[in-house]
């Protein structure tokens, strides 16, 4: 059979079962984004139940957040090797198990352990991994496919927080965390909706061979120890290629990441610390929890309204980047002025317009800057920089609201953030190489290559949990 006969049959399918793959998609990013970014609603409950403070209760969605970025490239990787279907159910019982674990703690750090860290992995090995195969299994028709597949988020994060008030009101954290526990456990069913391509089972079965090949030329014994051992090799291969270190050398590389980290710095506090500045302002649980659902309405709105902005060399997609982030920043420095609840709708609403006009215009800057042959090693830079940043915002924000007593705190300091951060992409404008120059600077004969198609989806993932 001819080589262009092979890519012809394993060319992916591009509709057929990949749309029950978008479904499940849909299914995960609801479960597992949406339900993270509604967790605002039960800030106040875990401050309340376990006598902790502001700083201490924070600690456990940046902790969350840490491990789900920080393990996201892990998790890919292993996907690659071991089987998309697999790693996504496992990352399905271990997201439900940590919030069932959380239902019996009796100290806050207990949260760390199982929400934190056990969630937190979960949703490492599903999200990242669902939105790679979903890629996978299209061509022409992926931003679409991408698209129906992250509208999970969007979708749930409008109704999850009104049901976490409900539910704490009618069953307590206790019965709460363990329902929510159970709506995790759908993410298996999506998981099991996984066929693998036969592409990746071809090439793997090759690989095997080839490794086999080169090992009995060179020893004659140990055959079967070596067999074992590729997939731990594919794994680290993998792994490697989606790092790529030398890029941060690169001025405009490192001032866009530095950008990135003062966004993913306070990316979440404005959503953690809306429904306690709504209670601390006296406005009842309920409408407290639909400033959130007001927010992710917004957010939609503003997602599609920055597509039609057209891509112009005087207006480019790094003018708005910046811009978007820097009237984010003013929406969060005027939050303080809102003390009713008119005012804290409209600021949710403004809020979600500026956060949904910036996040897709964040990867389309980040592949201009690097160009395609390094993208995928950029995008495992992004996911560190927002790991670390997402520690150590919430947290910060939390001490700032218990050290001050005021719960404008922490929407100064995510103000102040965005304005910065928004900043940077103008100073960009004027320090940015030419294109050829870019080009000729940022050649790069890595063996990442041949993995780009799998690794460059991850943008996806690190925007939209980001949350």
């Amino acid at each position: 059979m001819s080589k262009s006969s092979l890519e012809s049959l394993h060319a992916p399918p591009d509709g057929g079962w990949g749309w029950m793959v978008v479904v499940g998609g849909f299914i995960v990013n609801g479960c597992a984004a949406g339900t993270f970014r509604s967790l605002g609603v039960l800030f106040l409950a875990f401050r309340q139940q376990f006598d902790a403070s502001s700083a201490e209760t924070a600690w456990v969605t940046s902790i969350m957040m840490c491990v789900m970025y920080l393990l996201a490239p892990f998790a890919t990787a292993l996907a690659s090797t071991a089987g998309f279907r697999p790693v996504i159910m496992l990352g399905g019982v271990l997201s439900a198990a940590g919030y069932v674990i959380s239902a019996f703690a009796s100290r806050v750090y207990h949260l760390y352990l199982a929400i934190g860290c056990l969630t937190g992995l979960g949703c490492a090995l599903t999200v990242s991994p669902m939105m790679t195969i979903v890629g996978q299994y299209f061509t022409k028709r992926r931003p679409v496919a991408n698209s129906l597949a992250l509208l999970g988020a969007s979708i749930t994060s409008m109704t999850l927080p009104l049901l976490f008030q409900y539910l704490l009101d009618e069953f307590g954290l206790k019965g709460a965390l363990l329902i929510l526990g159970g709506v995790m456990l759908q993410v298996i069913v999506a998981g099991a909706l996984i066929r693998p391509l036969e592409l990746h089972r071809t090439e793997k079965k090759a690989g095997l061979e080839q490794y086999e090949k080169s090992t009995t030329d060179t020893l004659e014994s140990g055959t079967d120890m070596e067999t074992k051992s590729v997939p731990v090799v594919m794994f680290l291969r993998k792994l490697w290629a989606d790092m790529d270190f030398k890029l941060v050398k690169i001025r405009a590389v490192a001032l866009y990441l530095t950008s990135l980290f003062l966004v993913a710095f306070s990316l979440i506090v404005p959503s953690m610390y809306i429904v306690p500045r709504a209670t601390h302002l006296q406005i009842e649980d309920y409408k407290a929890a639909s400033l959130l659902t007001v927010c992710s309405v917004a957010d939609v709105v503003g997602r599609l309204s920055v597509g039609a902005i057209p891509d112009t060399p005087y207006f480019t997609r790094l003018d708005q980047f910046g811009l978007s982030l820097c009237l984010l920043g003013l929406t969060n420095l005027l939050c303080p002025l809102a003390i009713k609840y008119p005012g804290l709708v409209a600021y949710a609403i403004a809020h979600g317009l500026f956060y949904g006009a910036f996040i897709p215009t964040s990867f389309t800057c980040l592949a201009e800057l690097v160009g395609p042959k390094r993208l995928p090693g950029a995008v495992g830079l992004y996911m560190l920089v927002q790991g670390f940043a997402s520690l150590a915002g919430p947290p910060f924000a939390g001490w700032l609201y218990d050290r001050t007593g005021s719960s404008d705190a922490p929407f100064l300091q995510a103000g102040v953030c965005f304005l910065l951060a928004g900043l940077v992409p103008f100073i960009l404008r004027f320090t940015r190489r030419t294109k050829d120059e870019a080009a000729n600077k940022l050649e790069d004969d890595m063996d990442s290559v041949k993995y780009e198609r799998e690794t460059v989806t991850l943008f996806l993932v690190a925007r939209e949990t980001s949350l």
